[in-house]
């Protein structure tokens, strides 16, 4: 079979600035003032805040950011994204062959890498276990689902033959929640991973104490040499906003992922704070269950649609930093961008005559249900019920925590909703699971056949100019239908003491460079 070989580089110019963050001497003296060496030191550890914490510890069940988080740094997966948005490399894979019909791809797998506890050598066989057991699991099985076959023919050689050209296929073996696991503690455990660990990541888990922290430490026999420079990191769900900020403030964390609009300016004015933005994936959107009514008609979801004031929106809760997605899922940096306005501004009058065409001249009235564990999103509620207040939508808003919240979305158990996602990198990820009929994340219940033609072209098709062409005709037909109404794309914005070097903030949320993060140590006296 002819073959070729597939070439990755390493990004080029950085996209994102490399950035002094830090830490803190705990119990006794507080430092604020620390010696930046020029090579990084080892050691230590760095304590991170969460808004929430993770509901489990396995990465082919996990749905929500803060789990994805705490798992990323404890596994490793076949392929992983440089710092440069977009792009992929090989990880556990050395290389990657690719057959001229883009039907097989054939990687040669390292030899040195080795899981936490069982310490065995990650083989082609835990591979090809790990995939079958992510079609299993069923949460990302749409993106394997084309395969044929998976075949070992040696330990470190994984051949994966599909049964039709899926052009985004390594972007998915890139996303961190495809990872590579320890089959015999898979097996030890009854199958589950939930409150276990076995990758073959930088840090390996030491202790899960929900709703306290999670702790993982350095893995010794991790395949990078020199790497990781931290001995430790600890994790803890620190839900309250202000209680964030006050920790990070007061020294008691190193960092936060996530800074509230509402606190950038303070955080900016800290001293010894350092802050990091990159152009986000995270987009924000009112979801319409498109089988309850009066959301099962069209006109009425288009009325929501119009009704919107996305510019008050992002003013008030977002503080502006955001950029307003009416016509554009993808944000501006990305391939796929086409820089359309469907909503182009608010309509209150179109709004109305379409809730009147719709039968609903006399109004209607809906349930709006978002998270508690969001603030910001909480407020972006409050003002989509006045908004459709003024078109004869009466809302009645309805707070939920997290888990219970989350698993009403997976269960279709709502009107409407304000929610979010992040860390997609290909068109396909913003689209196919979450809006094509089968897809496994399709909440709003909609379903289109045009747009399922469309979104398995797109999958199929390897030409990434006719691509973006065929996944701007698709955005434009879901907006159209509007089983979602997008308000908002974020910066991705995080915040450290001065200490930490190394880290790096990623579009899509991830966390993987704590692998080459370090702690400076304190000024002496």
């Amino acid at each position: 079979m002819a073959k070729t070989r597939i070439c990755f580089t390493l990004a080029g110019p950085a996209l994102l600035m490399i950035v002094a963050l830090a830490g803190c001497a705990r119990g006794g003296h507080v430092a604020r003032e620390w010696d930046v060496p020029e090579q990084p030191a080892r050691g230590g550890e760095c304590v991170l805040a969460l808004q929430a914490d993770g509901r489990t510890l396995d990465p082919h069940r996990a749905t929500d950011a803060a789990s994805m988080r705490l798992i990323e740094n404890m596994y490793s997966t076949l392929m992983r994204y440089t710092d440069k948005y977009g792009e992929i490399q090989p990880y556990l894979a050395e290389h990657v062959e690719l057959s001229d019909d883009r039907l097989t791809y054939t990687f040669t797998l390292r030899s040195d890498a080795r899981f936490h506890f069982s310490h065995r050598v990650m083989t082609s066989e835990d591979a090809r276990y790990s995939i079958e057991r992510i079609r299993e699991q069923r949460v990302r099985a749409e993106q394997f689902k084309h395969i044929a076959s998976i075949d070992t023919p040696d330990k470190h050689t994984l051949v994966i033959t599909l049964t039709q050209p899926v052009a985004p296929f390594l972007t998915y073996l890139a996303y961190p929640m495809n990872a590579i696991v320890d089959r015999e503690v898979v097996e030890k455990h009854e199958g589950r991973l939930d409150n276990v660990a076995g990758g073959t990541g930088p840090f390996r888990l030491v202790e899960w104490r929900k709703d306290r922290h999670l702790i993982m430490e350095r893995h010794p026999a991790y395949h990078i040499e020199d790497l990781p420079y931290l001995d430790r990191v600890r994790w803890r769900p620190i839900p309250d906003e202000t209680a964030r900020v006050t920790a990070l403030r007061n020294l008691e964390i190193d960092g936060m992922l996530d800074v509230p609009d509402k606190d950038r300016a303070l955080l900016e004015r800290t001293d010894y704070l350092s802050l990091q933005s990159v152009p986000g994936t995270f987009w924000e959107y009112v979801g319409l269950n498109t089988q309850r009514p009066p959301f099962d008609d069209a006109r009425v979801r288009q009325a929501v649609a119009w009704a919107v004031d996305r510019d008050m929106i992002n003013r008030i809760v977002k503080r502006g930093r955001a950029t307003v997605a009416d016509g554009d899922f993808f944000p501006p940096d990305h391939w796929a961008w086409s820089g359309s306005s469907v909503y182009p501004e608010r309509d209150v009058a179109r709004a109305r005559d379409l809730m009147e065409e719709a039968g609903y001249a006399e109004g209607a009235r809906a349930q709006l249900k978002v998270g508690s564990a969001f603030p910001y999103q909480v407020a972006a509620a409050q003002i989509v019920k006045q908004n459709l207040k003024e078109i004869g939508l009466a809302v009645d808003l309805l707070t939920a925590e997290s888990s219970v919240f989350f698993d009403a979305l997976g269960k279709g158990e709502f009107d409407m909703t304000l929610v979010g996602w992040l860390g997609f990198v290909d068109p396909d990820e913003w689209f196919y699971n979450i809006f094509h009929s089968e897809g496994a994340w399709n909440q709003q219940q909609y379903s289109n056949p045009d747009l399922d033609a469309l979104l398995e072209q797109g999958r199929m098709e390897s030409n990434q100019d006719r691509r973006r062409e065929q996944y701007q005709r698709a955005q434009k037909m879901i907006l159209k239908d509007a089983p979602v109404v997008l308000l908002y794309i974020n910066e991705q914005t995080s915040a450290f003491l001065n200490r930490v070097q190394g880290y790096r903030v990623h579009p899509t949320a991830t966390t993987l460079s704590l692998r080459e993060t370090w702690l400076a140590p304190e000024q002496e006296e």
